[in-house]
Parts: C-alpha cells; sequence; structure tokens
C-alpha cells in the first residue's frame, strides 16, 4: 500500500505497519548483541604471514536479501528498512520492492528470522507482486539472493496464515532469534475495514531453508 494522498488504502498499510514494527521492537530488544570489532588487536612485526587466521573456504559469510523470488518467479529488488525513533518500520512506497527487516536474519545466518514485508496494493499503482502470496501454499518454493554468486537461498513454505493486526505484535516468537532460521513474509490482507482505518488482518507466510546456499530446484 503505497502513500498516495491520505487514502483509506494509505490508512491501511499505516496501520498495518504500525503493528508491524511494535512487534520488530519487541524481537529485537531480545536479539543478542555481538560485540563491535575496533580493528583487532595490532599483530608483532615479528609473526609471519603464515601464523595469521584466514577464513576457512567452506565458511559462510552472512549477507543482507537484494532480491526476492517468489514462487511465480517474480523478482523484488529488497531495499534495508528500519524502525525509526516513533517506532514505523519505513517499507519501501514502491510496491514493486520488499524491505528487508535489519533487525533481522541475514542469508546464511544459522538462526533468526528473516523478515521481508512488502505492500499488497496501492491506490496508485494498483496490486502489488505480494498479492501473490494470498494464494501461496506449502511446498512452493522462494529464493532470497545476496550480492555474491554464491549467495543464493532457497527457502519452502510451510505455513501460510493470517493474524489480526492487533495479535502481531504481542507474537514475538515469530521473530524469535532463539529457534533456526526461516523466512518470514508480511503484508497487509483480510477484508478492509474502514471503521478500524485499514486492512484487518496481516498475512504471515512462513518459509525454511532448504538445503545448503546455493541450491538450485
Amino acid at each position: 500500500m503505497r502513500p498516495g494522498g491520505w487514502s483509506r488504502t494509505r490508512w491501511a498499510g499505516l496501520a498495518s505497519v504500525l503493528v508491524l514494527a511494535t512487534a520488530l521492537v519487541l524481537a529485537a530488544l531480545t536479539r543478542p548483541v555481538a560485540p563491535v570489532s575496533r580493528g583487532g588487536p595490532a599483530v608483532p612485526s615479528t609473526v609471519s604471514s603464515a601464523a595469521l587466521g584466514k577464513p576457512a573456504e567452506s565458511q559462510v559469510r552472512t549477507e543482507r536479501p537484494e532480491t526476492l523470488r517468489l514462487p511465480s518467479g517474480v523478482a523484488m529488488p529488497v531495499d534495508v528498512v528500519a524502525t525509526a525513533g516513533n517506532g514505523v518500520l519505513g517499507l519501501p512506497s514502491d510496491i514493486d520492492r520488499a524491505g528487508w527487516w535489519d533487525g533481522g536474519s541475514g542469508i546464511g545466518d544459522s538462526y533468526g528470522a528473516m523478515v521481508l514485508a512488502a505492500h499488497v496494493d496501492s491506490i496508485s499503482e494498483g496490486i502489488g507482486p505480494f498479492a501473490e502470496l494470498l494464494r501461496a501454499r506449502p511446498g512452493q518454493r522462494i529464493r532470497v539472493a545476496g550480492s555474491g554468486s554464491d549467495s543464493d537461498q532457497v527457502f519452502e513454505i510451510v505455513s501460510v496464515r493470517l493474524a489480526p493486526r492487533a495479535s502481531l505484535s504481542a507474537d514475538t516468537a515469530i521473530f524469535s532469534v532463539h529457534q533456526p532460521l526461516r523466512l518470514i513474509l508480511i503484508t497487509c490482507a483480510g477484508p478492509f475495514d474502514a471503521g478500524r482505518g485499514g486492512y484487518r488482518d496481516n498475512l504471515i507466510v512462513t518459509a525454511d531453508p532448504v538445503g545448503d546456499l546455493r541450491t538450485t530446484n
């Protein structure tokens, strides 16, 4: 739902995003904080280069998603989004782009939720690619890719459900970092309730990783 005049569609998107943002903030409060590297200790000049540690070739480096490919094959660019000081999640206004919550997991992580969200429609652009998820079903596959040639990660949908907007902020298990990696796609859904100022529900699609990175099927 793209901002474009204070239409009922914009109120719908804003209300849904506010609920999503609240849940993400709650999840972020429980996310472990890694120590910040300041460059590490100085290496004595007498230490040979052979003694310096190097990453193993098999080591997976995590990175943020840059492209999302839906079950139909439609590809969407992915922008980095964050919750602002007022708690609002700043989703891309373009319905053809998805937003990756920067408090979530990335490609190659072993734990946590990789959260991608987008508007389902727009008053000026019509139906967006995420509307496809309204027909999603378990077993379908979604691909997320980073900038590297070996950073594709394939996920298989395990559940598709509607959740009342008000319940998302309380369902912090969706975003828990204490569970294995999964992909969470979120958009607005359900009937439009003008009295409440937006769509009644959120659509939540959960998908588990398939195999290792670079899975081709």
